[in-house]
């Protein structure tokens, strides 16, 4: 029965291919999203939401996939896991597209896996990168990005052979993975960690934390943050010989 089907659906693919004229007359494929075009990651959403509509114009322009166009159908999450899910249940069960794409983030990705999983509908994730997504056993879920905790091994790596010997990190409580990472990494090039601080979502202050580098006096300072975080990108000259260096993560 299962050599019967491969069969079957091999005959399918060759004759999508060996006949164009009549795939361009069949319904397009329809690829579902969810994406934070308002609320807290609307600018990083705004991202994604441009990167598949410019996919969907390149793969239309040359014929689509087997011939047949693709359709998105894209909807605001508005920065909410919960709304996120609703959305994808939706997608699936009644919008009836064919397949799914990843919101924008780990935290929304992890959320709306398990519905995807639940309907067992493959679901590719360009936009999250936190390999704890992957350790659940899911098996309709990949990865793109590689993943966000080894994103400071070569700015580590870099500081170990410069004969640094100490780092001081400033970790994003909305995006864990990075620092999460970069504490692991620098325990294993023997730089000693003398300064840990973490700060919650919409903090736009830093000057307490900022005084607390100054005192510990890091050789180099790693900071995650998430993509469209600004205030991390250009935060004031630190003093001393610390050296800054921003990761923005998903």
């Amino acid at each position: 029965m299962r050599s019967k089907s491969l069969s079957l659906i091999a005959l399918v693919v060759a004759s999508v291919v060996a006949m164009p004229g009549l795939v361009q007359a069949q319904q397009p494929t329809r690829i579902g999203a969810s994406i934070a075009l308002t609320g807290r990651d609307a600018v990083q959403g705004g991202y994604v939401r441009e990167g598949y509509l410019l996919c969907q114009k390149h793969v239309n322009e040359q014929g689509g996939v087997l011939g047949r166009a693709i359709e998105l159908l894209i909807h605001d999450d508005r920065s909410d896991e919960p709304t996120a899910v609703g959305l994808y249940e939706k997608l699936i069960t009644e919008d009836k597209v064919d397949a799914v794409l990843g919101p924008y983030g780990s935290p929304y990705t992890d959320a709306v896996a398990d519905v995807t999983e639940r309907h067992r509908k493959l679901m590719v994730a360009p936009g999250a990168a936190t390999t704890s997504i992957w350790e659940k056993g899911r098996r309709y879920l990949i990865m793109v990005l590689s993943p966000l905790e080894a994103s400071t091994a070569g700015t580590i790596d870099l500081a170990a052979r410069q004969g640094l010997k100490t780092i001081g990190l400033i970790d994003a409580r909305a995006r864990p993975a990075i620092v999460k990472g970069a504490l692991e990494l620098a325990r294993k090039q023997g730089l000693e960690v003398v300064v840990h601080e973490a700060y919650p979502p919409g903090t736009t202050d830093f000057s307490a934390i900022l005084h607390k580098v100054k005192a510990a006096k890091p050789d180099v300072l790693v900071a995650g943050a998430p993509l469209g975080s600004g205030h991390l990108c250009v935060m004031p000259p630190l003093p001393g010989s610390v050296r800054a260096r921003p990761w923005l993560g998903r």
